[in-house]
């Protein structure tokens, strides 16, 4: 029986490419609070990975329908510009190997994140990949996002690459439904919230680091 082989790779970003997630979670406490509301971790790994609408519907879910949506939305926008313009963001481990080693290979890669491009970008810019990465695909750039498998697709269809021969890199469960059912190979590398039966099931395999994940691209990629 022959073995598939897989000629690119398309990434997630926040807490894949880049630790974003805590400064997420930082700045919605904080924001919150400027609402007299908590913003729990529990209620943050609930909405871990789903697009902007149904993030924004979690919290008024949470917070209740007489919440000030767009006020908590510009005080999050403000206190997330203060963090990371003095913090950065930091590389997840094993990133800039894993780019380093598909450039060498000249295997096309590319971003399917459900964050809005502008956003996107500029983490890039303060994670300094923005040099990295030519091809990214943002959660406002397409109609149905994660986990339905639309930013995927649209992801393998801007490198030139059929979705069923690409290896998609998730670290949430909404991430590894979208790609998986994009048909892509899909690698769970786990961050803030450790994979529940389904996804465990679902997924192609589940791998402990990036720097781990290399050792998988080669062994899967066709050269």
């Amino acid at each position: 029986m022959t073995r598939t082989r897989y000629s690119a790779v398309i990434f997630d970003l926040d807490g894949t490419l880049i630790d974003s997630e805590p400064v997420f979670s930082a700045v919605a406490k904080l924001a919150a609070l400027d609402f007299d509301r908590c913003f729990t971790d529990q209620l943050y790994l609930d909405l871990v990975g789903l697009p902007g609408t149904e993030v924004e519907k979690g919290i008024v879910d949470a917070f209740g329908q007489n919440f000030p949506l767009n006020a908590f939305r510009e005080r999050f926008a403000e206190y997330w510009l203060k963090y990371v313009e003095t913090h950065g963001i930091n590389v997840k481990p094993g990133v800039l190997e894993m780019i380093d080693c598909l450039d060498g290979l000249a295997v096309p890669y590319a971003i399917a994140t459900s964050t809005p491009r502008d956003r996107a970008v500029h983490s890039l810019r303060l994670a300094n990949l923005q040099d990295r990465f030519e091809f990214l695909v943002g959660g406002d750039q397409i109609s149905n996002g994660k986990p339905a498998p639309e930013i995927y697709l649209e992801a393998a269809q801007l490198i030139d690459t059929e979705a069923t021969e690409c290896i998609a890199i998730e670290d949430s469960k909404v991430g590894v439904c979208a790609a998986v059912a994009a048909g892509m190979y899909t690698i769970m590398v786990p961050d803030i919230k450790p994979p529940d039966p389904q996804t465990r099931n679902l997924v192609s395999e589940i791998v402990p680091t990036m720097t781990a994940v290399i050792k998988r691209i080669l062994h899967l990629i066709k050269t």
